[in-house]
């Protein structure tokens, strides 16, 4: 179904280097960052990146990070709940070259996970023309971060709906259909769907991610 998206090892063809310091260079803990910034902000608005320091393959919730610049300059990077970073460094602090310092033994081996996601809240029902948006502007953005190993990149080709059980797409001629489901989650391919006017689900979905299978 929809793979964990992290992006990093498609548009690098390289795993994410693991760093075994309680610091590293930012752009080595947060690759790609830089690119996905350049793309203008009007470009991006329905998408996102998201990053998590991870050791022994799982997450470190709360863990503190603080962002040095050439300059001495500080900026707390804070880590929620779920081990995701809520905070990221701007365009122009990462292209001072700054490095980002871990609370953690700096012997630990830590590596770090970038995923691409969408800026959807979880509802109950979405317009389809704005699911439909949803994609494309992901895969343009994807292409222009990628710059020329862009025909590397992966392709969205649709919207998942964690948890929300069940659904059904109403057409502009009125009549419906159920959702597909891959692993029990919920999905919607604009190229499956077209004439698609809404989405209507069970249940509002924990997750509203990207969808890259091919059916």
């Amino acid at each position: 179904m929809k793979r964990a998206l992290i992006l990093a090892a498609v548009l690098a063809a390289a795993a994410t280097p693991a760093f075994a310091e309680k610091s590293a260079p930012a752009d080595k803990v947060l690759p790609f960052l830089d690119r996905f910034l350049k793309v203008p902000p009007a470009d991006r608005a329905r998408v996102k990146l998201s990053y998590a320091i991870r050791h022994d393959g799982q997450m470190m919730p709360n863990l503190k990070a603080t962002l040095v610049e050439k300059s001495g300059a500080r900026t707390p990077l804070p880590v929620n709940g779920e081990g995701y970073f809520d905070r990221l460094p701007t365009l122009a602090q990462l292209q001072g070259d700054p490095t980002i310092f871990l609370d953690v033994p700096a012997d630990m081996k830590l590596g770090s996970m970038m995923s691409f996601g969408t800026q959807l809240p979880p509802a109950r029902e979405y317009d389809a023309r704005e699911l439909v948006a949803t994609v494309n502007e992901a895969n343009t953005v994807i292409g222009k971060a990628a710059g020329p190993m862009s025909f590397m990149a992966p392709k969205m080709t649709g919207i998942a709906f964690s948890k929300a059980e069940g659904g059904t797409i109403v057409f502009a001629d009125g009549h419906s259909a159920p959702l597909p489901q891959a692993k029990d989650v919920p999905y919607f391919r604009p190229a499956d769907h077209q004439g698609a006017v809404r989405v209507k689900l069970t249940k509002t979905p924990t997750k509203v991610g990207f969808y890259d299978g091919k059916k």
